[in-house]
Order: C-alpha cells, then structure tokens, then sequence
C-alpha cells in the first residue's frame, strides 16, 4: 500500500560510545525514554476513530489497545516488553476490562467506557490508546469480467517461472512460512509426503483440534504457498512444495478478527522464530488505516518481526480499482505489499492486467504501494470440506483430472501466498539474506505484464521466482526509513545498550551544547533524524524479551460484537472469491 515519501537522507554523522564517550548516543543505565510529545493533553494519545466511537456511545465498553512508554529510569541492561504489557494490563483493569498483554507494542488490549478511555489518557506513562479494529479479508468492487469455465486451470506457478526453479532442484525445503489466518487443516498436500505443519496455535479462542481451520480460508493459503499437489498426482502445486508452515490462527471461522489478535500473532511468531526457522509472515488480510502507518499498531509489531529477521508479505487489499485504498499493515514501507494480477485465465502475460480489485497508492508518510503483484485471479489450492467458505461457495470447488477437488479463490490474500512462496524459495537457496535484501531481490527481478508497460498500481511488476531465486542482488530495500513511534518504543527496549547516530550534527547542537539521548525528547523530529539503519539489529538479545508468554483472557472472542461483518454476510456473488 503506498505512503508518502519521506524526505531525503542527510550528512551521517555517528557519534559511538567507543569512539567519544562524551558525547555518546548509547542507551545509558539512567537514558530517559521517549517522552510523549503531545505532554499532560491526554486527548491527543487517542486515536481520531475512538474518539468518534466514544462521541457515539459514551456509556458503552469499546475495544481498546493500550501502549506505554518505557520507563524513563531502568535498573538493568534488558528491559523486559512483558513487564509493560503487564503494567497496561493493570491500568486497563483499573479503568475498564484487560484482555490481555502485547508485548510486541509494549502494550495491552481490553475494553473502556469512554470515561475509562479518558482517565488512562491522563496518565503519563500512557503514550497511545488506540481502536482494536475489526480485521479482515475485504469484499472487492463488482466487476463485468467473466472468465469461461473451461479455461480454469491452476495457472500461477507456471506465470511466475517457480517451475524452472523446481528443475534447479529449488522447493523451499527447510523454510518456514508463519501463515496468519483462519488456521491450516491437515491436508494431504501438507502433510502426506511428511508432516509440513510443524506448529500450530491459535490466539483467536479455543478451537476444536478435529477442526483446525473452520473458514477454510487458511488452509487455501497455505496450500497456494506450499502444497504439495499429493492428493491431485501433481496437478495443483503450490509455489514452494517442501516449504514447513507454522500455522497462527488470528481470525475466526467467519472471517473476522481484530487488531490485538494479530498483534498477539506476530508477537508469538518472534517468540518462536529460532525454534521453527520461521523466515516468512503471510498476512493474507487487511485493516482499514487509520492514518499514518507512523502511529499504527500493526505497523509497528510487522517492523519488530522485520528487524527481527522475517519477512513479513502483506496483502495491499481488495479495495480497488481507486487509487488510496491499501490497508494496514500492507501500508508499512518496511513490508512486502502484494497487489493482483487478472491472469485472464491464460498462461500469456500479454493479456494481464491489474485485477480491478486490487489495491494501491501511497498511504500517508509512506512509500508507493503495492511494491510488486501477483497472480491472483481464480487460484486453485486446497479446500476444507465443511468449512465456511465451501459452505457459502459450492461452485467453487475445482475437480483434479484424478476426482480430487480443490477450491478455487480470488483476491490480493492469494496473490500475497504466491509472493511468500517465492521468498521461501529465495530463501532455501540464499538463507543468509535478510528481509531487506529478499525485498529488494523480489522487486528488482519482476516481469513486465500486460499489452504495453506495467500499469500504474502494479509497483514493480510481476513477480518472477526464477529471476529472484538466481539473481546476485544484494541490496537493501529498506534504506532511510523512518520507524513507526510503536516500533521505535519496543526496538528502544531491544537496542537498550547499543550506540545511536544522528542523521545530522547540526540537529545535535542545541546552543553549541550537544544533545545527547537521555535528554532527547519523544518527538518526530527528534526520531526523524536518528538513523535507525545503523544499529546492529543482529546484536540484540532477543530471547530475553518476554513476547508471547502473558495470559489472555478469550472473552476477547466469546462476547465480541462483530457488527454483521462476519463471511456469513457477504454478497459473495461480488466478493471476488470467484
């Protein structure tokens, strides 16, 4: 999803600890933390969409997520994240109701009146109270475009060349995709030729064991992304055949999730990245921004999770064919954000185009989005018998020459399994890399689709697995980029102890005096002009900070009011699951 472009890069100047310990902008014992910038004016740490839902109704328990600042003095080198989930659950349950503790944001989720809400804004240590919104797969535009049943094929891997990588011996053996979803069933295709789903959670509620993955949705991913096409004889194959899936149910059987559910997701995936070698994030869904990606929860936890050492593949939303329609968290200029492509129903890119539905511009402080696209009109994968979407869609279902059947979907949420199947190939090959130099291959290696040359909304082009997959590129994507305030307060923990350098000496000098970080002020400018890309994100001790093991309460789900947004009310003759 596209964002404004921040400014240019200035002068660096690095001011290390080792090199002039006057003047050091390391993390020391007694460093403030970021202060909040908007000082004892507790409305402004509310988001503009809370408040308007606190204006509507004041006497009624909103959903809400919670961040606080670090503590401005500390007494040990690590900081731990799990000890501020904590302390926001307590002031969530002293105000309203807590639910639970995200530690990836330093924060927590529950409810609040908006007398609540407006208490806890009050408090100084309270930096952001935000909505926990509705997340979701979206509905795309009606559209006139048919395509004949005799042309329905599973198409996809061949129009991005994974097959000549399959040749080279390439299957994304030994790489892990964490595929946040509805949840993954135990398909034959994952599961037959050895067991590929090496893990499985849910932070959506409980679920039933004999039923994984309720909507079916999960399932059709992960299958685009690693199926095997064992019950098929080979016919429908997913792009990265041996690649392992960690599946992270964050969304219930009709489709529907929230903010805090994905966040407790991500944070469980950066929890348990070393012990699965879970490399890939798929978020085939999308929230409605609610303004910068600068103060966006799910923006900040995919950045935690990128510096971490996973790329995170987003899908830019089904919102099209206008222009300023990405959702959150594709709106991240650290993601990869997928867009479609409408293969037409033929192997030939000449007659692509960009699928009507699909998503794109430039959301506000970032860069343009999507960065690239994928095919994803009518992807065959693997379908969940009983599940809600073969429920709701029976004409869906694809029948293999063999009389296995198949599901067959459409939408950027396909187009975004294509993409991380890819970089699991990438990466089976090229394990040393990191997300930055996986990006930078993906977007660099793209194919030219369409009549003429690629259309506005399309980023880069399409993906070509073969090219990236062989290609020597080793450039970073992600250069001079600022971090959203969320990440900046949790890589703040993370980085506690590591020299700073400021994009610029003048911005250091205040009266001649240079500013050194205990008395760097929490704001915009301030954060603007450190340069994040210098700090040592391999450095960091990240097992010891307590991510994932904070107790959530699933009244978060048993009692939630989802407004009729749930799969059971979609037109889906218009959805675009056609």
């Amino acid at each position: 999803m596209p964002m404004r472009t921040l400014r240019p890069l200035r002068q660096f100047v690095v001011v290390a600890l080792a090199l002039v310990p006057t003047i050091a902008l390391a993390f020391p014992l007694s460093a403030a933390a970021p202060a909040s910038a908007d000082g004892s004016n507790g409305q402004q740490k509310i988001s503009a969409s809370l408040q308007a839902q606190m204006a509507s109704n004041p006497l009624q328990r909103l959903p809400v997520i919670l961040e606080l600042n670090p503590p401005s003095l500390r007494s040990s080198g690590v900081l731990s994240n799990g000890a501020l989930a904590q302390a926001a659950m307590a002031i969530l349950q002293a105000n309203g109701q807590a639910v639970g503790g995200l530690p990836i944001i330093a924060g927590a989720a529950g409810y609040a009146t908006a007398a609540g809400i407006q208490a806890m804004s009050l408090l100084p240590q309270v930096v952001a109270i935000e909505q926990d919104a509705v997340v979701r797969p979206r509905r795309p535009a009606n559209s006139s475009t048919s395509v004949s049943t005799s042309q329905l094929t599973s198409l996809y891997p061949r129009e991005i060349n994974a097959p000549r990588v399959w040749n080279q011996g390439g299957s994304g053996r030994g790489v892990t995709v964490a595929v946040l979803d509805s949840g993954v069933a135990a398909d034959p295709d994952l599961t037959q030729a050895g067991n590929r789903i090496i893990a499985s959670v849910s932070v959506a509620g409980p679920r039933d064991p004999n039923r994984p993955d309720v909507g079916g949705h999960g399932t059709h991913i992960a299958g685009t992304i690693a199926g095997d096409g064992t019950r098929s004889a080979g016919q429908f194959v997913g792009v990265a055949p041996h690649a392992n899936i960690v599946d992270v149910q964050v969304l219930d059987g009709n489709g529907n999730g929230r903010v805090s559910s994905i966040l407790r997701g991500i944070g469980w995936v950066v929890a348990h990245q070393g012990q699965f070698n879970i490399r890939i994030i798929n978020l085939s869904f999308g929230a409605i921004p609610q303004g910068s990606y600068r103060t966006d929860p799910l923006a900040a936890a995919v950045e935690v999770a990128t510096k971490r050492g996973i790329l995170v593949v987003a899908a830019a939303g089904n919102g099209g064919p206008a222009n300023g329609t990405v959702e959150s968290p594709a709106i991240d200029p650290y993601v990869v954000s997928v867009g479609s492509t409408d293969d037409q129903g033929t192997l030939s890119l000449t007659d692509d185009t960009l699928a009507w539905f699909s998503a794109w511009g430039t959301p506000t402080d970032s860069t343009p989005k999507p960065e690239i696209v994928g095919p994803g009109r009518r992807v065959v994968s693997i379908r969940v018998p009983g599940s809600t979407l073969d429920m709701r869609l029976p004409d869906h279902v694809v029948t293999a020459s063999n009389g296995a059947t198949y599901f067959r979907l459409t939408g950027t949420s396909m187009a975004t399994a294509v993409v991380s199947g890819a970089a699991a190939l990438i990466l089976e090959r090229l394990p040393g890399l990191t997300p930055d130099q996986v990006k930078q291959i993906l977007v660099a290696g793209v194919q030219p689709f369409g009549p003429t040359a690629t259309p506005p909304g399309a980023g880069a082009g399409l993906l070509d697995a073969y090219a990236a997959t062989n290609s020597s590129n080793r450039g970073s994507a992600n250069r001079g980029l600022r971090p959203a305030d969320g990440a900046t307060r949790t890589l703040y923990n993370a980085a506690y102890g590591q020299p700073l350098a400021s994009k610029t000496l003048t911005y250091l000098e205040s009266n001649g005096v240079l500013v050194t970080l205990p008395s760097l002020v929490w704001t915009p400018d301030a954060w603007n002009n450190i340069a994040w890309d210098n700090i040592a994100w391999d450095n960091i001790a990240w097992d010891n900070i307590a991510w994932d093991n904070i107790a959530w309460d699933n009244i978060a789900w048993d009692n939630i009011a989802w407004d009729n947004s749930g799969w059971d009310n979609i037109a889906w003759d218009s959805f675009g699951y056609d």
